[in-house]
């Protein structure tokens, strides 16, 4: 081990080249082409997460400003403080 680089150890990540990452890219930069920036897409996504904690569309966190750095850990813990919670991931009929 002493012997070995710390390049040879690097994190494990999501594979860059995968065809999922690929295209989502490719869809990211078709919008960016098509005008929307991305201060706009920050905005969609962070709206999205909000709907993935169920927040209603009338809810005040719906008008405020989009947060800065929309994956900081304490908009989740806030949400959670709020009462939201991810919807299940599956459906039950």
């Amino acid at each position: 081990m002493k012997d070995k680089f710390a390049t040879q150890f690097q994190a494990v990540a999501d594979d860059t080249n995968s065809p999922k990452l690929v295209e989502l890219q490719n869809h990211l930069d078709e919008m960016q082409s098509n005008g929307m920036t991305a201060m706009t897409m920050r905005s969609v996504l962070f709206q999205k997460m909000l709907d993935v904690y169920q927040v209603p569309s009338n809810h005040f966190l719906r008008e405020s400003e989009t947060p800065q750095r929309i994956d900081d850990p304490s908009i989740i813990l806030r949400l959670k403080q709020l009462g939201f919670a991810k919807k299940p991931s599956y459906q039950i009929h």
